[in-house]
C-alpha cells in the first residue's frame, strides 16, 4: 500500500472532526478516502477514528504514521485550545503504552511528539487534570488498564521541583479505585460520601511517597477515605 501523505492526512483530519462534531460514525465516512485518495478501508477507518479517540481522550489501538500524530495534535490545539490537547496527549499515552504490550517497536518517533506536546500541556498544568484523566481511564476497562500498565513507566514525572508537584498515572488510580470497589482499604469501611458524578470519594495514597522515589504503580498504592489517608500522613 503507498505511504500515507500529507494529503491523506488532512483529508481524514476534516472527516474525523465532522465525526466528532456531528457524531457520525468512522465507518460512514471512511469510503470519501477510499474514493477520492485510494486509502485502504481499514486504515481509512482508523485515521478517521483515531480524530475521535484523540478528542476523547480514549485509547486506540490502530497505528498512524508520525506525520499524522503530529499534524492532529497541533491541529486538535488550535482548533480546541489546551484542553482538548490535554485529552489528545492522553489518548497518544495511552496508545504507546498499549503498544508496548503487543508490538516490538517502542514507536519512537510518535513517543517523541508525545512529548512534545506533554511539555505544551505541563505548562497548563492544573490540578484538576488528574482527576479529568482518572474519568477517562475509568470508562476503559480493568483488562486494558492493566495492559497498559504492564509497560507503563512507573516512576512518576516531576513537573514542579519548588512545590514537588508529580504527573500521576490516571490509570494507576483507576485501576486502584476499581480494585477497592468503593471500600476503604484501611478501615474496611464504604467511601463516607459521593463525587458529584456519583463515584464514591476515596483517596489513592502511595505508600511510599513520590518525593521519596515511591513508585506510581499498583503495588505501592492503597485506596483510602480521607479520615485513614489522614492518619496515614500525620496518625
Amino acid at each position: 500500500m503507498p505511504a500515507i501523505t500529507i494529503k491523506e492526512i488532512k483529508a481524514a483530519f476534516q472527516l474525523g472532526l465532522k465525526a466528532y462534531e456531528q457524531d457520525i460514525s468512522a465507518s460512514q465516512l471512511k469510503n470519501k478516502l477510499v474514493d477520492d485518495y485510494a486509502m485502504n478501508p481499514s486504515s481509512a477507518h482508523g485515521y478517521i477514528e483515531i480524530v475521535q479517540h484523540m478528542l476523547n481522550g480514549r485509547q486506540y489501538t490502530r497505528t498512524i504514521n508520525a506525520q499524522a500524530t503530529e499534524f492532529y495534535l497541533q491541529h486538535i490545539y488550535e482548533r480546541y485550545g489546551i484542553d482538548k490537547l490535554k485529552n489528545a496527549v492522553e489518548a497518544v499515552r495511552k496508545h504507546l503504552d498499549y503498544y508496548l504490550t503487543t508490538k516490538t517497536s517502542k514507536q519512537q518517533a510518535v513517543r517523541k511528539i508525545c512529548e512534545q506536546y506533554t511539555l505544551i500541556c505541563e505548562q497548563d498544568f492544573e490540578f484538576s487534570d488528574l482527576d479529568k484523566s482518572v474519568q477517562l481511564a475509568s470508562l476503559d476497562c480493568s483488562e486494558a488498564r492493566l495492559l497498559r500498565l504492564k509497560s507503563a513507566p512507573q516512576k512518576a514525572l516531576l513537573i514542579d521541583a519548588q512545590t514537588k508537584r508529580f504527573r500521576r498515572n490516571p490509570d494507576v488510580v483507576a485501576e486502584r479505585f476499581f480494585l477497592a470497589q468503593g471500600i476503604c482499604e484501611a478501615c474496611n469501611k464504604p467511601a463516607p460520601f459521593k463525587r458529584k458524578d456519583g463515584r464514591p470519594y476515596l483517596e489513592v495514597h502511595h505508600k511510599k511517597m513520590l518525593s521519596a522515589g515511591g513508585l506510581d504503580c499498583l503495588e505501592n498504592t492503597e485506596a483510602l477515605c480521607p479520615n485513614c489517608h489522614r492518619e496515614r500522613h500525620f496518625g
